[in-house]
Order: C-alpha cells, then structure tokens, then sequence
C-alpha cells in the first residue's frame, strides 16, 4: 500500500506539468561566419580580429558581481567544419601570467579559459572545454544543469601564446565532436569563463551568484550559426599492444612462459547517427595504460568498491546516470540511490572455482569479446544512452599430476545490456526517465549455476519536478523493481548475502526459502531540495525491500531498509573581515528494516569556513543512539549496538601556492568501548610549471572490541540458536601513502607515476562470543568456567566455551595478519597527432606477509623490499582514422 500510494503521487507530480517558464538568456552573442578556416597558432591576425569583440565579462570571485579586472576580448567564429573561439587575454602583470604544463584533464590553479556550450539548448546539458596559456587542455560534459564530468575527450586543437600584454589562444572545434539538433539557424546556449591565478579571480560572460542555482540554464544565446551541415562521422581507433610479464611464480610452473609475453590486436569505432547519437563500439578492448587500484584490507563482510577507469566505460557514463536528475544536492546518510550500472562488472575477475588440485593458468579478468554505446539524444528534450556488451566463456588451465591438462570453465558467456531514457518538460522543470539492465548467462556448468544467476534484470522510474515558479524547490523520486533468476542452490546463496541475510535464526520477515529459484523486489525514495538561498533543507523517505538484487550489473551494498532524513542549514556567501565565505547543517537520520530493528538513529553536523586569504577549515561530527544491528553476527541473531559518536575536521591552504597541504583529522569513539583514530595530509608540491608531485601520507588506529572472527555450532549454545559468534578485540595499524607525479613535457607528452606503500597490522586478543540474542554482552573466553590456550606450532587457539571438557572445545587459526604491498605504475604518454596515442607503461607490485600481528615499520619496510617482484612492461599505440 505505501508503495503503490508513493507512485500515484509521484505520477501526479510528474505529469501535472507547471506553468512556470524559464527566464530568458541576459545576453546574446553573435559567431561570425568565415569564408577560410582559421590557421590555429595563438597568434590572432586575421582579419576576424577587427571585428567587433566580446567584452563583457563579470567576476564570481573575488568580488561577486563586479567587472573583470583585466581588460578581455573574445571572438567566436565558424566555417563548414568547425566552430572557433578566440580570446585576447591582457594582463598589468604579464611575467605573472601561470603557464603551467598539465596532462589532459588534470586541472590545477592557473590562468585559464573556460568555454562552455550547450549546442541542443535544452537548458540542462552540453560540453565544455579549456585552455592555458601553456597550452594545456582539458574537456568534458556537462548535466543536470550544470554537473561536470571530465570522462569524455574530444579531438579538438588549441594552440597560446604569452607577449608583454598579455596571452592568447585559438581554438578549433571539429562539428563532428559535439551532438546538436541540426537546422538552417541554429541558436547554442554559450558561456565563457576566464580565470586569473594570482588574483583568484572568475570573470564569465553570464555569472550565475552563488546563493542561486543551475548553470546551463542560465547561458547566453549564440546566434548566427546558420547553414551548418557537418559531415557523417565516422572513426576509426585500431590498436596494437605488446605486453612482456615478470612474475612471481614457481619455477615448475608450466603455464608461466606462455603467458609471459602476449601481443593484442583490437580497436574502437565512432560513427554518427545524424547530428544527435552517437555509436562507440569496441572490439577487444585492452585498458593496460590505466592506472592501477589502491590496496585495500577489508575486514567486513561486503565487496570493496573501485572507481572505473577504463576510457570506453567512463566516457559518456553520466548518460546512464540514474535517480539523482533535477536536484542540485543529494544526502545519503547509508541509503542512497542504487548503483545500477557498476560496469567494473564487465570484464571482472573470473568467479568459478577450481575443482582439480595442480599448477593453474587461472585468467586474472573475463575478456570483453565486444562492446557498444548508443549516446545521445532524439531531441533537444530526450536523451537515450543505450549499451550492450558480451564477454567470452573463460577457461581455467590446470596441469594435475594424474589426470595430465585439464580446462575448466570458471566464467560463462555473457552478456551485459543497459537502456536508459530521459525525457525533458517545460525547458527543464520537469523530466522523467527510465532505465532498464540485463545480464543473462550461458549456464552449462553446475559450479557456476551454484553461484551466478541465469537472468537478472532491474527496471527503474525516475524523475523531478520544480515546485514553484522560480525554481527554489525541487522534489525528486525514483521507483526500482529487480527480478533474478537461477537454480535453487544459487538463490539459497543469494539470501545469505551480507546485505541481506535471510538466514537469521531470529527473522521473522522473508526468512530463508531454500526451495526459490527466483527473487523479486523493490526500492523507492522520494526527497526535496530547496535549491537556492542562504537558508538550506533536504529531506527524503526511501525503502528497499529484502528481497531488491541489484549487484549482477550494479554496486549493491544494502537491502531490506527503510531510510529518513531531514537537513537544514545555512551558509553565508557574503565575504567579511574574517571569512569569504561559511556554512553549516545539521542532520537528523533514522534507517530501519521491514521488522522495524532501528539499525541507524542519529544526528550529523557539518561546516566549513574559507578565510580571506583562500585558506580553509571544516568539520563532521556524528552521533549514533543505541541500535539494533542484524550484520553484526553475519548471518546469526540480532545484536544491540550501545551508543556511538565520531568527529573529524579538515583544512586545506590557498591553492595558488607552490606548496599546498590538505590535512585531515579524524577520531570516533564505539559503543563497547573502542575508539579509532586516523591522521592524513595532502602535499601538492609544484617545483616548476611542468611538474607536480603529490604525496599523500596517511596513518590510522582502530582498537574495536568486537571484531568479527568466526562461528562454531554448538547444541549447548541455547542463547544464541545452537552457535557460537566469536569475536575478538583488534589492534589495527594501517601506515600508507599515495604518490602522484604528473611531468608534462608539453601538452602533448606527459608522464605519470603512481605509487602507494601499504602497512596495515592486525592484532587479536580478548576473544569473546555473543553471550544471547538481541544484546550487547560478550562472554569472554578465559573468565568463569571457559579456557582458551594458543598453540604456536599450530598458530592456532582452541577454546573450551563453558570448561565442560575436549568433547565441547573448537579451535580457530590465529587471525593475526601483517600485510604489506607497494604497488604502482608509469605511464608515458604521446599524443602523436590529434587522437592518435603511444604510451609505454609500467607495472610494478610486491607483497609480503611475514610477522603476522606485529608492527615494526621498519622490520615490516626491509621484508617488503627483499620480497619478489610483479612488473609487468607494456607498449600501445591506438591511431586515429577519421574518413
């Protein structure tokens, strides 16, 4: 009922579409047509530069509202092919002019130009693209009114110059790069940005306060774009790799040479479909030049998370983006709108197990056969992005001592599919969307059809509506319904997933039904924003069902779940003797489960400052009543969680500088007495304006009381359903850091370096068991009648829980670790012509296990660097055909 109730009123805000209309551009600019293309050099003398200029520009900062400092002159221009835009750029101070070099899409504080389009003029989309006066570039989209997303680059040339007045630069922008409704006369939305280093100053040709909201909406009109008919698109990106592997390995192993020295041969195809869609497709796709994932120790039972990097997934990926469209602001506190397109799930690491015992040449990722997007949009209101992708059937190799070479599949053929619309109304005010996912596999092995489903799909309604006709209020919704199949054992599995845990002896909502070979549910949150002011709220409601699965395509990290939260606040962006600007919210927050176990009730607050001189500070502070957890146990009783608070705060210095810091500060405190504490700094050291180096060194403690351990079953453990839920107390030392250094040689050869040392430690002591259901008490092994002893031959404890003697005793290993990696790569890149790439990449890792549950970082440094080596070397060149 609450359901179907939320969806009427949710249609009904949708479709009662408001008469308020948008308000009209406050400029217009006129592009003036050339009969010759532009020679791009940074030098403007043409005859296109005796016309007249635009000029007006307004500053956001430092003095909001005033005119800019420095006199400015731009030109926007166009021909058959491309689009120009041109500045001349004076400067009082010209030797002050920054002209630091940085790779594509690495934006650092500098003098810049800022170009920003909207080509469909809908009010809510579009690209942008800029350029230094070192002639670095940077590009990407814009959304939801202004949203910014670095993922897609276009090939487009940009070229600066510096003399004693100031600096320059001309830009050529191919048609072919940007989706637009095509017509005789053609009206763009246009703004243009320029920013000045030294005096932290932004100057735009439309300035949006900051107390307002939107920002594509609010562009100027470029008119004078008539009679553009650009080509049929059509690119083509082949690529060659040759990779040579240095491994550590066992020298008998027989798999070992094969693979140590691959060659790969693929590429990606562009083609346009009108001057609306755009069709990326890719046949197997190498991402060896990406940077490598940070190391990580989970101690929980859910999967970590990686950000995705691969060019052909993160390009275009805000036109999958769901849920979140129309609001400015979004706040989550452990409910959010799901992840349901994850594509890090294309391509992962294969799951199947090996059933025979031998040497292994067990594949470290699926192989995507083939990949294509459909991007876009029918027209200026409706946007379409569609993908669909199939990875191959994926053997295991196994050389067994008896039975000689045998293959074994340890992931089946699949395919992968996404279809997501959004339809805009009343330039914006309202939308409403859809998204569909799908993955269906080719089950033909009984290992796998145990752990993987045959179908899953998600089906989902979003949408927004403004309130009022100046737009203040904006209220959001989004209504999901998921639907897997497979065989029994599969979905006994998929109950007992941590974010669901249908096996709880005590769950009397959805337990356990170990006769399904389905599983169906539902998610669906509703939230207001107040968009724009000084004074600030947001609210949601939001559930998902026990039964919502999400995570064969998407990111799934919660089920079973009934969310709440309102935000108020205020922030002054009125600068003042002390401050430029403040804020400050406060949060109430309550989650809950369909059996109404409080799982989160509590009170968040968080502010910041930033000083006159561009220095800055803020804080997070968090409170937690006592609650109910039914995680704790991973898959046994609830457990009761005494109160708990946390509070951290950071601060950061003026980015002009050549050396910036960053440092952060942490502490929380749990409910059974433990605390955490975990101190960081970031260090941006700029030496010279081609080079940038960024260390990030951070150390944190954890002393928790009640780490998780393991289970036993025992008939005699009565209080908690016939099993024993052993917990420890856990010193946790983690020392680590994170090293960038970005060299661009010029703005078309830069090298990168990453690398991050990792330490962590863990420590157990005070082994102890939930003493009964449904509360916060442990009985500690060793007190009362109970014994524990360590045998260090065996590293192992073996615990009499209640001295009844052997016939009742278990034993565990120790759980002590001491894990220590350095991982990293370098990657040179050369952009030989537009679009075409080299890159010379360099993989290197090293692990080390020893001294389980001791720190001595020193000790722990020398075993790291006398452990074996991982480097892999690797050369690609992709080359761009544009027919």
């Amino acid at each position: 009922m609450k359901s179907s109730a939320f969806f009427v009123l949710f249609s009904h805000l949708v479709f009662t579409l408001s008469a308020a209309s948008s308000q009209p551009p406050t400029k217009s600019v006129v592009s003036y047509k050339l009969i010759a293309p532009l020679k791009i050099d940074g030098i403007l003398s043409e005859p296109l530069y005796e016309k007249p200029p635009i000029t007006e520009f307004t500053q956001k900062d430092p003095a909001e509202g005033a005119p800019i400092s420095e006199k400015t002159e731009m030109w926007i221009a166009y021909d058959e092919a491309n689009i120009y835009f041109c500045g001349r750029f004076y400067d009082a101070n010209p030797d002050s002019i920054d002209m630091t070099l940085m790779r594509r899409d690495k934006v650092a504080e500098s003098d810049w130009l800022w170009i920003y389009m909207d080509p469909y003029n809908d009010d809510r989309t579009g690209n942008y693209f800029a350029v230094n006066p070192g002639g670095s570039i940077c590009d990407g989209t814009l959304y939801n009114d202004g949203w910014m997303d670095d993922s897609w680059d276009g090939i487009w040339e940009a070229e600066s110059s510096v003399d004693d007045k100031g600096w320059y630069t001309e830009v050529r922008i191919p048609f072919t790069q940007l989706r637009f409704n095509e017509a005789e006369n053609m009206v763009w939305g246009i703004n243009l940005n320029r920013d000045i280093k030294r005096k932290h100053e932004m100057a735009f040709l439309v300035m949006v306060p900051k107390n307002e909201s939107g920002f594509v909406s609010k562009f100027a009109d470029l008119v004078g774009l008539d009679g553009v008919k650009p080509k049929q698109r059509i690119e083509i990106l082949p690529y060659l790799v040759q990779k040579a592997q240095y491994l550590h390995h066992n020298s008998n192993d027989p798999f070992y040479k094969d693979n140590q020295y691959q060659t790969s041969f693929g590429g990606d195809f562009k083609v346009s479909i009108g001057s609306n869609l755009n069709l990326d497709v890719t046949v197997n796709p190498d991402f060896g030049q990406v940077e490598v994932d940070p190391a990580i120790v989970n101690l929980t039972a859910f999967e970590n998370f990686f950000e995705e990097k691969r060019p052909f997934f993160i390009e275009g990926e805000n036109t999958f983006i769901f849920g979140y469209g129309g609001a400015n602001n979004n706040w989550g506190f452990n409910f959010s709108t799901p992840t349901l397109f994850y594509s890090r799930r294309i391509g992962r690491a294969p799951q199947g197990p090996l059933t025979q015992a031998g040497y292994a040449d067990y594949p470290s990722q699926t192989r995507i056969l083939g990949a294509s997007k459909l991007t876009g949009k029918i027209n200026e209101s409706w946007s379409l992005g569609v993908m669909s992708a199939f990875t191959e059937k994926t053997e295991a190799s196994i050389q067994t001592s008896n039975s000689g070479l045998l293959h074994e599949t340890v992931e089946p053929f699949t395919h992968y599919g996404v279809l997501r619309s959004l339809k805009e109304f009343n330039s914006g005010n309202q939308g409403l969307g859809m998204i569909f996912t799908s993955v269906n596999r080719n089950l033909d092995n009984a290992n796998l059809s145990d752990i993987l489903s045959k179908n899953a799909y998600t089906y989902g309604v979003d949408g927004w509506t403004y309130l009022d006709e100046d737009e203040v209020y904006a209220l959001t919704a989004s209504v999901i319904g998921s639907y897997t199949h497979g065989t029994k054992n599969y979905l006994t599995n998929l109950q007992k997933q941590p974010y669901r845990y249908f096996q709880r002896p005590d769950r009397t909502y959805m337990p356990l039904d170990t006769n399904r070979t389905s599983l169906s549910g539902m998610f669906s949150r509703i939230m207001l924003n107040k968009q724009k002011g000084n004074f600030y709220i947001n609210t949601a409601l939001g559930f998902a069902t026990p039964g919502f699965e999400y995570n064969d395509l998407g990111s799934q990290w919660f089920a079973d779940r009934i969310n709440g939260h309102v935000v108020t606040g205020y922030r002054w962006y009125e600068p003042g003797k002390i401050f430029r600007r403040k804020s400050i919210y406060v949060a109430y927050n309550r989650n809950s489960d369909f059996e109404d176990n409080i799982s989160r009730q509590g009170i968040y607050t968080t502010g910041s400052v930033q000083f006159t001189n561009w220095w800055g500070l803020g804080m997070n502070g968090n409170y937690n009543a006592k609650s109910t957890s039914v995680t704790l146990t991973r898959g046994g009783p609830k457990a009761q969680i005494p109160e708990n608070y946390s509070f951290s705060i950071y601060g950061y210095t003026d980015s002009r500088n050549k050396i910036i810091f960053s440092p952060t500060i942490g502490f929380d405190k749990e409910g059974f007495g433990g605390f955490g504490r975990s101190y960081s700094v970031e260090i941006e050291w700029k030496p010279m304006p081609p080079l940038e180096l960024t260390l990030t060194p951070a150390y944190e403690f954890t002393n928790s009381k009640y780490q998780w351990v393991t289970r036993f079953n025992d008939a005699y453990a009565q209080e908690t359903y016939g099993t024993r839920y052993v917990f420890a107390t856990i010193e946790h030392k983690t020392v680590s850091a994170e090293m960038r250094l970005n060299w661009s040689f010029t703005p078309k050869i830069s090298l990168q370096f990453y690398a991050q040392p990792f330490f962590t430690v863990g420590d157990y002591s005070g082994f102890k068991q939930l003493a009964r259901s449904n509360s916060a008490q442990f009985d500690v092994y060793g007190e009362d009648n109970s014994t524990i002893s360590f045998d260090e031959d065996a590293d192992a404890y073996t615990v009499d829980p209640d001295g009844n003697g052997p016939s009742e005793a278990f034993t565990f290993s120790n759980p002590n670790f001491n894990y220590k990696s350095i991982r990293g790569n370098a990657v040179l890149r050369w952009e030989v012509v537009p679009g075409s790439i080299f890159y010379l990449v360099w993989t290197h890792d090293k692990v080390n296990y020893e001294h389980a549950g001791e720190f001595d970082l020193t000790r722990d440094f020398t075993d790291l660097w006398r452990s074996e080596a991982n480097n892999v070397f690797l050369a690609k060149f992709s080359y761009w055909f544009d027919l």
